[in-house]
């Protein structure tokens, strides 16, 4: 089996369908898997893993009954595609489309004549709760009036220090991966303690080669009202960001013990988080500022930890 995409499922009855179709219909000339996984979903999404492994022999439903949380189910899912030797693997939610139908083809046609890269991308575009199939990849069509012929990929240069102090610049659901460091990833690294499945995994990958990206915007990435990125619930948001800290923390002091450790990374990403704090809880401001003086006095030194000051205070 050359490759394998994966689908982890939550609660998206209706959007399931349109998901799995776009990458059933892809046009490979080489097989690959569908890894389905439902974790413990209260609509009828697990009915639908069932019917659709039934209906495909490419496709397969892992679904154990075990709620083992997003991370967690991600985890399950890159095992058992690991277990199975495939070369490549792929993910995409369970809400977005695959509205080029040669996504798969291009990704890894890409990963097998460039071996610097460990992390290929495609480029995204946004639809709403009502789009279909048929709507995707009308839109992808006009977006993308030639796809073969921009269908180049660039070094999107970035670097593990990058990842540790920016914000995320790809989206998980347009990348596919080369499994040469994937079960070291999983020994070494990965935890279903972190708040997401692709930062921890794109911080381990960083050190072992290079991200590439396409201009073509093959995924369709439906931008939903309950998201993270949407919510107006600020402590929601917050905490998503604080589980990003420790996971950045924590691979720092992974370099630290391996004396790969970035000069500066921490102090840095710091700053990044009191930015965050000023400009969406000021309430939560004046305490991230006690425990970041406390934590390194030296950032005073920084025009960031200034400018940070000046959004608490037009806040306030």
């Amino acid at each position: 089996m050359e490759s394998a995409i994966i689908i982890t499922v939550y609660n998206k009855e209706n959007y399931f369908d349109a998901c799995l179709q776009s990458v059933l219909t892809q046009k490979c000339s080489f097989p690959f898997v569908v890894i389905l996984s439902d974790d413990c979903s209260t609509d009828s999404s697990a009915v639908l893993c069932r019917t659709y492994a039934e209906r495909y022999s490419n496709v397969e439903d892992i679904t154990d009954g075990e709620h083992r949380g997003v991370v967690g189910n991600y985890l399950y899912c890159l095992k058992h595609a690991l277990d199975m030797g495939v070369k490549y693997i792929s993910q995409i939610d369970c809400d977005d489309i695959l509205a080029d139908e040669n996504f798969l083809s291009r990704q890894i046609s890409f990963l097998e004549n460039e071996e610097k890269a460990q992390v290929a991308t495609s480029g995204f575009f946004l639809i709403n709760e009502k789009e279909d199939l048929a709507l995707a990849r009308a839109k992808f069509n006009e977006l993308n009036p030639s796809p073969q012929s921009c269908g180049c990929y660039k070094d999107l240069n970035i670097s593990t220090k990058s990842l540790l102090v920016k914000n995320n610049t790809i989206v998980a659901g347009g990348a596919t991966y080369r499994t040469d460091f994937l079960q070291k990833y999983l020994e070494e690294f990965a935890t279903v303690e972190d708040s997401t499945q692709d930062l921890p995994l794109w911080l381990f990958l960083s050190q072992y080669g290079k991200f590439y990206g396409c201009r073509v915007k093959s995924l369709a990435y439906r931008d939903l009202q309950e998201s993270v990125s949407r919510s107006e619930d600020i402590q929601k948001q917050i905490s998503f960001q604080e589980s990003s800290l420790n996971t950045r923390l924590r691979f720092i002091d992974k370099l630290q013990k391996s004396k790969h450790y970035i000069k500066g990374a921490k102090r840095l990403f710091l700053l990044k988080v009191l930015r965050h704090t000023a400009k969406l809880a000021k309430g939560e401001y004046l305490k991230r500022l006690r425990v970041t003086l406390k934590a390194d006095p030296s950032v005073i030194f920084y025009g960031s930890f200034w400018r940070s000051i000046l959004v608490y205070l037009k806040k306030s």
